[in-house]
């Protein structure tokens, strides 16, 4: 019952909210909660619930272009057109960066610091979310309303300084003494209030973030940083920061692609790339990677055909693809989770940073035993989150494509099955940029089929800002960039 009433306090929250007196000259409506009513108990539901919303909107598009899904279309993000992914920009704009916003002025209001511990962590989150979008973008002055339309743009750099600052400052808050009588957090739907794994989010985001400047601050250096966040990050699944769904607000997976794949109206598939990671193809292991039966549903047929990207929904050879979504998997149910940041991910960012540290580089083999045993525990803590029968997990985790030993490690066993883990989350595609979409990572990984003609074979890297915005506010115009630039990390 405590999600149930937790979505619905989001949904009236998502409207009461949402609005601002700036764009109308009336008087509220009887059933809008008026600023002096606010609550930070009844505004973290809807922060949460647009914390997670803006993690689906972004990875409908951006699983396309990491090759976990593919699509029946032609000339959309699938093949690499332009596209500004405009939902996820809105979305940040006016619903999660507001939201936060009037949460943490109120917070300041009535110096709640345990809450503003957490709005801080969420500004952190969301903000990391857009910018590794589009790069460049207003932050600062933005979400100001009437007292400035036209907001300054803000390098990337700068972001990702206010992303680590953000944590830092959260980390200070949650350990401090609270006097303001709301030092119980109420309304948190994901950790029911749990100031310590709070603490632990906040340290595993510093970790990710940390290792997305491999590029810019040199891949030891990046590595060394995470690993002294990860001893105080995530300990298990039960850290995972997720939102639950239910029978009323249902899982935008399960509503957006399986309910709709069931009425015949397919959008997406699984790609060829995703399911070649599993079907044995590429790594050779004497069975199927067995969250390939959670993960698709290819009804019943005695192979699993994954959708070429690139090519409407067809196999690379022309033949119908197969791989729809599981309506049963641990990720597609009505009841899902949305799964932002996972015990699953720590490992690998450990595994991925102990390899990184000890001099490891793309095509180099051999790694440390911490390397080894994070990359082992990365694959167990995935299959156990979503209920791989123990024989099957056992299986797997010991066949010898798997279980090749520290000496015979490679960065690409680490990102592959971080790859497959991490299924749908848009942290695949920052992994895939920082390490220039190499085959040595990740193995087998191909250009779309039709691919947009005008990137003369580039990959796309980064969104367009959407053309509403460069009329409404100039300043944009001066950082407009194709989609196949690097962001600032990236280069």
């Amino acid at each position: 019952m405590k999600n149930i009433k937790f979505l619905i306090l989001a949904l009236i929250l998502a409207v009461s909210t949402s609005g601002c007196k700036d764009f109308f000259d009336v008087n509220d409506p009887t059933n809008v909660v008026s600023d002096k009513d606010l609550s930070l108990e009844l505004m973290l539901p809807s922060a949460e619930y647009y914390t997670a919303t803006l993690q689906f909107d972004k990875a409908y598009s951006i699983g396309q272009l990491q090759q976990h899904i593919a699509s029946y279309f032609d000339h959309g993000i699938d093949q690499h057109y332009e596209s500004s992914i405009g939902s996820a920009w809105s979305l940040y704009y006016t619903k999660a960066l507001f939201e936060l916003k009037k949460m943490s002025d109120l917070a300041d209001q009535k110096d709640a610091k345990h809450y503003k511990g957490v709005i801080n962590i969420l500004k952190a989150l969301t903000l990391g979310m857009t910018t590794d979008i589009y790069g460049d973008m207003p932050y600062y002055q933005a979400s100001i309303g009437s007292e400035n339309l036209q907001p300054d743009v803000d390098s990337q750099q700068e972001l990702y300084n206010e992303i680590q600052s953000l944590l830092d400052t959260a980390i200070n808050q949650l350990n401090a003494t609270d006097n303001s009588g709301l030092d119980a957090i109420k309304g948190d739907g994901i950790y029911n209030g749990d100031l310590d794994k709070w603490k632990r989010l906040a340290y595993t985001l510093k970790a990710r973030y940390a290792m997305h400047l491999t590029k810019r601050n040199g891949a030891v250096a990046a590595a060394t940083e995470a690993l002294g966040y990860l001893q105080h990050g995530f300990t298990s699944n039960a850290d995972d920061f997720q939102l639950l769904y239910n029978e009323k607000q249902k899982n935008p997976w399960h509503t957006s692609v399986v309910l709709a794949s069931n009425t015949g109206n397919i959008s997406v598939l699984f790609s060829e790339q995703l399911v070649n990671y599993m079907n044995s193809s590429i790594y050779p292991t004497a069975t199927y990677d067995p969250r390939i039966y959670d993960y698709i549903d290819n009804g019943g047929a005695a192979t699993f055909d994954g959708a070429q990207n690139g090519n409407e929904g067809k196999t690379a050879t022309g033949s119908d693809a197969n791989t729809e979504f599981n309506p049963n998997s641990y990720y597609f149910k009505q009841d899902s989770p949305i799964v932002l940041v996972s015990y699953a991910e720590a490992l690998f960012l450990k595994a991925e940073a102990e390899f990184l540290a000890a001099g490891g580089t793309t095509t180099s083999t051999g790694a440390p035993q911490a390397t080894y045993d994070a990359y082992k525990a990365g694959i167990e803590a995935n299959m156990n989150k979503i209920g791989i029968d123990s024989a099957l997990r056992d299986a797997y985790l010991t066949d010898p494509a798997i279980d090749m030993g520290m000496a015979n490690l490679k960065l690409k066993d680490i990102m592959v099955q971080k790859y497959i883990a991490l299924l749908l989350n848009p942290e695949v595609f920052t992994d895939m940029r920082r390490y220039d979409f190499s085959t040595d990572v990740y193995p087998g990984l191909e250009l779309p089929a039709n691919q947009n003609p005008d990137l003369n074979g580039h990959w796309w890297r980064t969104a367009i800002y959407p053309v509403s915005e460069l009329s409404k506010n100039p300043k944009l115009n001066a950082f407009v960039h194709t989609v196949d630039q690097p962001v600032w990390w990236d280069q």
